[in-house]
């Protein structure tokens, strides 16, 4: 189950306090923390906001991002000393918006682009979630996301949906870096920790993991299919939704619809 989200006036009294130069770190499990550790070996990355989220669809204890947490402060204060900061976690979803991008509209998906998984959405969702929040900091996005995990290929992290994330938030003057795009091998990412952190343990788990692969473990989903679909919709819905979050970060769900409804 996911946490609810940190306090309104917490997280307000946190932000008054950090560095302009701030960058957001998205968190979770092995590869976000290894991403922002091999970040600030960036010189002109020195503070980082860690936010944790979650989508609907996931599920675990949340405990076990707060140890996840301390652990990768230890790790940043064993390679910086007190050069660099990594802040205290904060919590912050939105299903509403989730459902917008990858629930609502599965069966028009389907017959619209010949195919339907919540898995390249989700992950669009999980950056354009903090937009708001690296506005009003250093306007950098840490990502962990990977080509390639020890040969195995994800569709939401296929070099042609890594560019478009980092396209849509482009739009909006925030940079989306990630740090392990190139990093095939787990046993890189398990060296910058300083750990033998084994993949997908110490983090929300999905109920639609491998949604997309056949019973042999290969993508039944075509490249040209998900070029389709990121071309036609999801750049052009989460442009147009961003847009709008940004003037009101509690907009409705019925008014994010909307907006859905004018692409589709």
């Amino acid at each position: 189950m996911s946490p609810v989200n940190t306090d309104k006036k917490i997280v307000e009294k946190i932000f008054t306090k950090l560095p302009k130069d701030t960058v957001i770190g998205e968190f979770s499990g092995r590869d976000s923390a290894a991403a922002i550790v091999k970040s600030l070996e960036q010189p002109d990355i020195n503070n980082i906001l860690p936010v944790a989220s979650f989508a609907g669809v996931e599920y675990g204890n949340a405990q076990v991002l707060k140890e996840n947490h301390e652990y990768t402060a230890k790790r940043i204060e064993e390679l910086f000393g007190k050069e660099k900061k990594l802040f205290p976690l904060i919590f912050y979803s939105n299903p509403s918006l989730w459902s917008v991008i990858n629930g609502r509209f599965t069966s028009l998906l389907i017959k619209k682009y010949g195919f339907y998984t919540p898995c390249i959405g989700c992950h669009a969702y999980f950056h354009i979630l903090r937009v708001p929040m690296a506005l009003k900091l250093g306007k950098i996005i840490i990502s962990g996301e990977r080509e390639s995990h020890d040969g195995r290929i994800k569709v939401n992290q296929l070099p042609l949906c890594l560019d478009s994330y980092k396209k849509i938030l482009s739009c909006f003057g925030v940079d989306l870096i990630m740090p392990l795009q190139y990093l095939k091998e787990g046993k890189g990412v398990e060296k910058i920790l300083g750990s033998s952190w084994e993949e997908g343990k110490s983090q929300p788990q999905c109920f639609f993991s491998g949604n997309y692969r056949d019973l042999n473990g290969e993508s039944m989903i075509e490249e040209k299919q998900i070029k389709k679909f990121l071309e036609e919709f999801l750049e052009p819905v989460l442009i147009k939704i961003v847009t709008l979050f940004i003037q009101k970060e509690d907009i409705t769900e019925r008014e994010l619809l909307k907006e859905v409804e004018g692409v589709l």
